[in-house]
C-alpha cells in the first residue's frame, strides 16, 4: 500500500496523470454538430445535440469503430465515430478510420444495463422495449489507415480518349483531310 501511495505522490509531483485514461480524456472532439444517442444507431433517442468542436471523453467503441460510447459534458451516450476527431501524432484524425490504430478499447452495447445506468430518468426510458428486442448492430470491418500521410490516387487522372472522328490539333501532327 505504501508503494502505491509513494508512486502516486511521485507521479503527482512530476505532473503526470494518475492513469492513462485521464491522459486521453480531452483529446477527442466533435468534428461537426452531431446527435449524441442512447444507443449505437440512428434510431435510438437523442440524448443531446453537440456543437462542432465539443470536447469528448471516449469510453470505448464497437469492434468496427463505427459508434463510440462517449461522455460529453454532463451527458453520456453513443456518437457515430465519423463525427469524432482524435488527436494522434500531432494532428486530428477521424475516429472512424483511426480507432484501432490509436488503441481505443472495444466494448459492446447491452441496452438494459446501459439504459439502467444512464437513462432511468429520461422520458423515453419506459418505452425501452421498443429497442430491447431489435437485432444487435451489424458489425462490419471499418476502414483502417496504416499510415498518417494523406493518401494519393494510385494512378494519375488522365483525360478520356477522344473519339477517332474528332479532328486533331497541330501538336498531334498534320490533320487528315
Amino acid at each position: 500500500m505504501k508503494v502505491l501511495v509513494s508512486l502516486a505522490l511521485v507521479a503527482s509531483a512530476l505532473g503526470l496523470p494518475p492513469c492513462p485514461a485521464q491522459a486521453q480524456e480531452q483529446l477527442a472532439y466533435t468534428a461537426k454538430s452531431a446527435h449524441l444517442r442512447a444507443g449505437p444507431a440512428r434510431d435510438y433517442p437523442v440524448v443531446a445535440i453537440l456543437a462542432s468542436g465539443f470536447p469528448l471523453e471516449v469510453q470505448g467503441c464497437l469492434s468496427n469503430y463505427s459508434w463510440c460510447d462517449v461522455i460529453a459534458g454532463q451527458s453520456r451516450g453513443w456518437l457515430y465515430s465519423g463525427n469524432i476527431t482524435y488527436y494522434y501524432q500531432n494532428q486530428y484524425v477521424p475516429m472512424l478510420s483511426y480507432g484501432a490504430v490509436i488503441g481505443i478499447g472495444v466494448l459492446s452495447f447491452l441496452i438494459d444495463d446501459y439504459w439502467g445506468r444512464y437513462y432511468i430518468d429520461r422520458p423515453w426510458y419506459p418505452n425501452r422495449q421498443r429497442w430491447v428486442h431489435r437485432p444487435p448492430p451489424r458489425i462490419v470491418p471499418g476502414p483502417i489507415h496504416r499510415d498518417i500521410a494523406p493518401r494519393q490516387a494510385p494512378h494519375p487522372v488522365r483525360p478520356a480518349p477522344r473519339p477517332a472522328h474528332e479532328g486533331r490539333d497541330n501538336r498531334d501532327g498534320p490533320r487528315n483531310r
